[in-house]
């Protein structure tokens, strides 16, 4: 669900499979759903993978750096809504910031840092390059509540 053209959300169910013996989500799990977020709110704004490869010649959007930070567990069994936007663009990165909330409780939050890419050279080359304006426009920066 688009809320504006500046953030997404969405609902994941915690599975079994997510958490530890404590039924504490195992925090690898996070930066899952931090991808799956960004990918989303991409998707939303009308930027899925086949839009960013045969329209802006892209190859995907790597990952150069992530953080998260846990404030309260959650656990197997509970829904979590994750919420993503765009904080930051660069010249040639972009960040995304993502909450996630149980019963609308904030439980963890995070961002990642990306690049947009192509293969210049063919598979098995990389370069980062300017967001082009379009994709900008269709995801400009939320800036939350004071």
């Amino acid at each position: 669900m688009v809320l504006g053209s500046m953030k997404n959300q969405i609902d994941i169910p915690v599975e079994w499979g997510d958490s530890d013996p404590a039924t504490i989500v195992f925090y690898p799990n996070f930066f899952k759903w931090f991808d799956i977020g960004t990918w989303r709110l991409f998707e939303a704004a009308g930027l899925s993978y086949d839009v960013l490869t045969s329209e802006y010649g892209l190859c995907g959007m790597p990952l150069v750096e992530a953080t998260a930070k846990f404030s309260s567990p959650i656990r197997y069994g509970d829904t979590v809504r994750l919420t993503s936007h765009i904080s930051v663009w660069s010249r040639k990165t972009f960040e995304v910031t993502h909450r996630a909330e149980v019963g609308g409780q904030l439980r963890a939050r995070g961002s990642e840092t990306r690049v947009l890419a192509r293969q210049p050279a063919g598979p098995g080359t990389i370069e980062a390059v300017m967001p082009p304006e379009r994709i900008v426009a269709a995801l400009p920066v939320h800036e939350p509540p004071g």
